[in-house]
């Protein structure tokens, strides 16, 4: 006789079973996969938004201390930005020409002082302008940072002069202004 077990599964269950896991799998393996593409997406953009917020910050500084400047003219958009510093700082000299330049990818300060001539600033950045306003004194500097993975980040900014010759149209300090920086 025949006696049938109850013990076990049959090949139909362990079949059912593994197909059940697989799709289960799959599902999360692409889960996984798109939430580590999204978190390294924000990591990048992160990084570019960070490296041109500090570059940003380091022209307005420079530019908001001239005295006087070459480049751009009222009313023209450059990808070249020539100030002469007032006051020294701990890098920089007074009287000091400074340059801020788009050299490839690489957003540089070119210092006038030979002994370290030039300082990259950013790099990854694939536009760089800075425009003057027709009136003023006012830039507004436009900085876009690209990956070529396909993660961008532009950022802009206006900054005005404060220690231009005394104009009676234009806000600024008459070359009174200084920024304190304090350890």
């Amino acid at each position: 006789m025949y006696l049938k077990s109850s013990k076990g599964f049959t090949l139909i269950e362990l079949i059912i079973v593994i197909v059940i896991l697989s799709i289960v799998s799959v599902i999360g393996i692409n889960f996984l996969g798109d939430s580590l593409k999204v978190y390294t997406m924000a990591v990048n953009q992160k990084t570019l938004f960070d490296e041109g917020k500090l570059a940003l910050e380091r022209m307005v500084r420079d530019i908001r201390d001239a005295r006087a400047m070459a480049e751009p003219d009222p009313g023209e958009t450059v990808s070249d930005v020539r100030i002469t510093r007032t006051n020294a700082t701990a890098q920089d000299m007074a009287g000091e020409a400074i340059r801020f330049v788009l050299s490839g990818t690489t957003l540089q300060k070119r210092k006038s002082d030979p002994s370290v001539m030039l300082i990259d600033l950013a790099s990854n950045v694939s536009t760089f302008t800075a425009t003057r306003g027709a009136a003023d004194a006012e830039i507004t500097i436009v900085l876009t940072l690209s990956l070529t993975s396909g993660e961008n980040v532009t950022l802009q900014t206006k900054v005005d002069p404060k220690n231009f010759a005394d104009d009676a149209t234009y806000k600024n300090y008459f070359r009174y202004w200084e920024e304190e920086i304090s350890n």
